[in-house]
């Protein structure tokens, strides 16, 4: 795995892309959760020195679908006396069916505006295929093969199969980030038990709520590598919410540990 891989920098794109199911006793709810970065001392490979940084995660239920506005930042000093800074930030609308998605991706270095991807993406066809158009950084449309989905309709399938007690699915998502943005994504599930937030129901819609510890792994389609580029180990909770979150970006390792939550009001449809 190398560091800062593209699926890894776009963490919020793929992995915390929840929706409900009418099908599954759990359920996300509309909300916003700020998490606080560390570096995970315990890994001691990356050479840095410490991590200072934060995720942010809001989902908000829309009539036709989901809202989503996140972003992944943080400054890294290195053990040789340097630092680099990151920062992502990812807004989008998914409908419901997981039929279609608009994105906006954009990455800085700095102030300054590195990567910014724009389009909305379709997938219509009985096979599952699809295209993605993109209207920046120019105007190019990408074939979507078959079987493909959108972050949104990924978690919902592995939020469903959680609750009906599967143990492991593979999809291949679509997250928008880039012409070469679909990534192979694998999730083994552990057996729901009661979870208690560490810290306590404040920062919880529930003081005590059912989880499932998973872990996820994000391998490039464009390398076919057997080796994922990105990892993250999370407990789900049977409303959406991530606790106890681990980024693994092969040279180094985050924690990522529940800050502030905030329900969100639903929609009036």
């Amino acid at each position: 795995m190398g560091s800062l891989s593209r699926s890894g920098c776009a963490l919020a794109i793929g992995l915390i892309a929840l929706t409900t199911s009418t099908a599954a006793l759990a359920a996300l709810t509309s909300h916003r959760a700020a998490y606080r970065l560390k570096l995970d001392s315990s890994h001691r490979m990356s050479g840095l020195a410490g991590v200072s940084g934060g995720l942010v995660i809001e989902w908000q239920r829309s009539c036709d679908g989901w809202l989503s506005h996140q972003r992944l930042g943080f400054i890294a000093a290195t053990e040789g006396g340097g630092d680099f800074s990151h920062d992502v930030r990812f807004s989008s609308w998914e409908a419901s069916d997981g039929s279609q998605m608009r994105y906006t991706v954009r990455s800085y270095d700095g102030d300054q505006l590195r990567e910014e991807y724009m389009g909305n993406a379709t997938i219509e066809a009985p096979d599952g295929s699809g295209v993605a158009s993109f209207t920046k950084p120019d105007d190019r449309t990408v074939d979507l093969p078959p079987g493909t989905v959108f972050p949104a309709d990924h978690f919902n399938r592995l939020l469903s199969e959680a609750d009906r007690g599967s143990s492991f699915i593979s999809h291949e998502v679509f997250d928008g980030w880039g012409y070469d943005a679909l990534t192979q994504v694998t999730s083994v599930i552990g057996e729901q038990r009661p979870y208690r937030p560490s810290n306590d129901d404040e920062l919880s819609s529930k003081s005590e709520a059912e989880a499932w510890p998973v872990s996820m792994a994000y391998y490039s389609l464009a390398t076919q590598s057997d080796i994922p580029e990105f990892e993250a180990k999370f407990m789900l909770t049977d409303e959406g919410v991530l606790q106890e979150l681990l980024l693994d970006y092969g040279d180094f390792r985050l924690k990522a540990t529940l800050a502030e939550f905030e329900r969100l009001d639903e929609p009036a449809c």
